[in-house]
């Protein structure tokens, strides 16, 4: 038998994880959003990109940004309200706050990056501004918030989500080199034929799961 500390933390595991499952399939950034999917599209075009020179930076902020971005929505804006005047809404605000925090972490990022080789620093180094300022990390932030996740919760649907981009872009990325065949029409190659095969599964990923967190 557990005692009550064990059970606790046998239950607080079980949520972080459920929010990292769920922000990595059900929720997932581009397949339910499209968030970031711009950038995704110049990953897997440029042959020259690395996947995880790119990923590994966007799921570094997206976990540190979490708990930034909570401690905002319940701490520093309910602080913050008392002060702003009757015509200037919080919600005006909650864009450049998380990206405050956004540029934080990738700070923090950038200074631990010295602890490594210098050509692997370097590389990651060069991919941080783009993936700390990637749509997805701030719209991640902007769920966790609309939705009133507790700190837990935020931090298993941070890491998930960046977890998640990493699975679409895998996913993504195998699909368009499957698409190179001839057999696809000409005029369907590249982009056209991209962008219908992430819609199809979208759609797939929505008729399975459903939409269970709305913005």
């Amino acid at each position: 038998m557990l005692n009550a500390v064990e059970l606790t933390l046998v239950q607080s595991l079980a949520q972080f994880l459920s929010y990292a499952i769920l922000a990595v399939f059900a929720e997932n950034v581009i397949f339910s959003r499209a968030l970031g999917m711009s950038s995704l599209l110049r990953l897997v075009d440029d042959p020259d990109s690395k996947t995880w020179q790119y990923c590994g930076p966007v799921i570094l902020v997206q976990l540190g940004s979490a708990p930034l971005g909570w401690a905002a929505h319940n701490l520093f804006f309910p602080w913050l309200r008392g002060y702003l005047p009757t015509w200037l809404p919080i919600a005006a605000l909650r864009p450049l706050v998380y990206l405050s925090c956004s540029t934080v972490v990738m700070a923090l990022v950038w200074v631990a990056l010295g602890g490594f080789p210098r050509a692997t620093r370097q590389i990651y180094r060069a991919q941080l501004p783009g993936a700390t300022y990637n749509c997805c990390v701030l719209g991640t932030l902007l769920i966790c918030a609309n939705q009133n996740f507790t700190l837990l919760q935020t931090l298993g649907f941070g890491l998930g989500s960046g977890l998640g981009y990493l699975f679409a872009v895998l996913i993504v990325d195998e699909g368009r080199r499957r698409l190179r065949s001839k057999d696809v029409p000409a005029i369907f190659r590249g982009l056209p034929s991209s962008l219908i095969y992430v819609g199809i599964l979208s759609l797939a990923i929505y008729g399975l799961v459903g939409h269970a967190v709305s913005v």
